[in-house]
């Protein structure tokens, strides 16, 4: 592991998978309105959703950057 993680939104995370909203809210068994939510800061991802988080992008938790401030900052 490298000492340096790149981190990613869950914006940058979709977008690297060509998905839409509705398609990873379904996968994740949420509404859409919750996923858009998280995506754009104004609720947090649920303690029980994290890790599923993670696991369906295949990113270690530590590369989810569960907030919008982080956009466009990751190296890809």
């Amino acid at each position: 592991m490298s000492a340096k993680e790149d981190l990613y939104t869950l914006k940058e995370l979709r977008a690297r998978y060509d998905k839409t909203q509705e398609e990873v809210a379904r996968d994740l068994g949420v509404s859409t309105q919750t996923y858009c939510a998280w995506e754009k800061d104004i609720s947090n991802v649920a303690v029980s959703k994290v890790q599923a988080v993670a696991n369906y992008y295949g990113v270690r938790l530590t590369q989810i950057f569960f907030t919008s401030q982080l956009e466009n900052n990751s190296s890809i």
